[in-house]
């Protein structure tokens, strides 16, 4: 099993920044049982540890006291959230709305069964 992970397999560009990040599930920490970027190359001083699950899927922990460095290097390798590093501004500009608004009428329908009123 390698230390690092594949290349380009699950790999896609950032939305914001277009760097190239995966997507993992957290499996402890502040983000626990959440979807989260990684990016797509392993960083040494990270924070996080990310291996294979036996699914196929990518799991990150979080690096705490308890457990403070990447278990096993074979399995595991140091991660860093792509938000820590995204070059992308943190408020995107809203997309123009392909048609305008709809305008509201500017007189009310009268309730079933009230008379109109302008009419006899």
């Amino acid at each position: 099993m390698p230390t690092t992970p594949h290349p380009t397999k699950g790999v896609t560009p950032c939305g914001r920044c277009g760097a190239l990040i995966r997507w993992a599930i957290c499996i402890s920490g502040t983000y626990k049982g959440r979807r989260v970027p990684l990016n797509a190359l392993p960083a040494p001083m990270g924070g996080y540890a990310a291996r294979n699950d036996q699914h196929g899927g990518l799991v990150v922990r979080q690096l705490d006291a308890e457990f403070p460095n990447v278990e096993d290097a074979r399995l595991e390798w140091p991660a860093l959230l792509h938000w820590h590093s995204c070059t992308g501004g943190q408020n995107p500009q809203p997309t123009q709305a392909s048609r305008p608004a709809r305008r509201r009428p500017t007189v009310q329908a009268p309730l079933w069964g009230q008379p109109q009123r302008g009419t006899r």
